[in-house]
This record gives C-alpha cells, structure tokens and sequence, in this order.
C-alpha cells in the first residue's frame, strides 16, 4: 500500500505558502506572468520585478524547446502538486546556498538543459528576494522520495528476535517508595516484600539531604 504523502498549503510555514503562491502566479499561462502578481508584494518591487524577468525569460524557453506546461496549481488550490514540491524543495536549497541541489531538484521536470537553467535561476533569485524580505524557508525532510517510498515488511525471523515479551496485563510492577511514606504503607497493610523503599545515603544523612 502506498503512502498518502499529499502535502496541503496548511501544512506549510507562511514562508512556504507565500513562495508556492509566487510560483502558481509567475508560473501562469498568458499576460499574468508579466505583472506583478497582487497588489501586496512580498518584498521591495526593484527586487521582485528581476525575479518576474527571469521567470519570463524561464517561460519562453519552456515553451520554445520543451513545449509542456509546467504542473502547478491554482492560487486557491489547497493541495500542491509534484512540481511545486520541487520547486519548493529547490528554492530551501537556494536559500542555503546548495546549487547543485536546485539543479537536481528540477532536473526531472525540465529536461532540457537550456531550460533547467534558467528556471534554476528564477527560482535561486525569488528565494534570495524572499530571505532579504525575512521569508526563510524552513529545511524539511525530502516530501518527494517519501512519496514513492512502499512500507518494508520486516522479515519473520528478525520479528521474533526483536520482539520483547508484552507485561502481564494486571501484574503489579515494583515502584520506587519513599522512606517517608513507609508508615502509610504498613497502615494500608500494603505488600512491604515488593516495595523498593528509597534509603538516604550514609553521605546525604551526614550533610542533612536526601
């Protein structure tokens, strides 16, 4: 069986939803890519308009020698998809400074080379846009191996070598008691033979501690 690793906008840091909504908008079909996407931008306009440029500039080569649509969501979807996975992923390790990672990210969305780069580089400049305005992204575990990953069945023979024997379901377990409350116990004719009563030390006697 599977397993469900569908990751939903609320999930993620404001950080990361505001990063996976920059990508659905400059990533978008038609005139949407040229402008700034909202009224209310993310970090100062000199700064956002490069990163508008280079997602252009990311499109066009897309469209000239791969010819597919790149997978992203709708604005007000509340589920991402597999490339905004990656690109989430890519833009972390943009942030760190890690750029083969960003290659190695995107490398299975865009296939050519003429495109990988400059999508990494879009992506490299909006996550840098994104840490001079303080949205850092937070490093988290690899979402997209997670994904195709089956659960392992442990082999029989190391289940039983493994497996610790389950407590009695009612079988009274020894607790630690102390010494002060020894005349409580005697009162309550509790069983004295199972109690471990918790003696003061020779050298915390002499100093007046337990």
């Amino acid at each position: 069986m599977m397993t469900n690793t569908t990751v939903f906008m609320n999930d993620l840091s404001s950080s990361e939803r505001l990063l996976v909504w920059c990508v659905r908008r400059l990533s978008g079909q038609g005139d949407a890519t040229r402008g700034t996407p909202g009224l209310a931008l993310p970090c100062f306009r000199a700064d956002f308009a490069a990163v508008i440029e280079a997602f252009h500039m990311a499109m066009n080569r897309l469209r000239a020698y791969q010819r597919a649509p790149v997978d992203v969501a709708i604005c007000s979807a509340t589920h991402l998809t597999g490339t905004e996975n990656r690109f989430l992923l890519a833009a972390t390790a943009a942030q760190e400074g890690r750029e083969g990672e960003v290659r190695r990210m995107l490398r299975p969305i865009f296939v050519h080379h003429h495109v990988l780069s400059p999508f990494a580089a879009a992506i490299t400049q909006l996550g840098a846009c994104l840490a001079g305005a303080g949205y850092w992204l937070p490093r988290r575990g690899n979402m997209l191996a997670a994904s195709s990953r089956e659960p392992v069945a442990q082999p029989r023979q190391m289940r039983a070598a493994t497996a610790q024997p389950a407590p009695a379901p009612h079988a009274p377990q020894a607790q630690p008691v102390g010494a002060g409350c020894l005349a409580a116990m005697r009162w309550h004719h509790a069983d004295m033979g199972r109690a471990q009563v918790m003696w003061p030390s020779p050298a915390a006697a002499q100093t007046g501690g337990l």
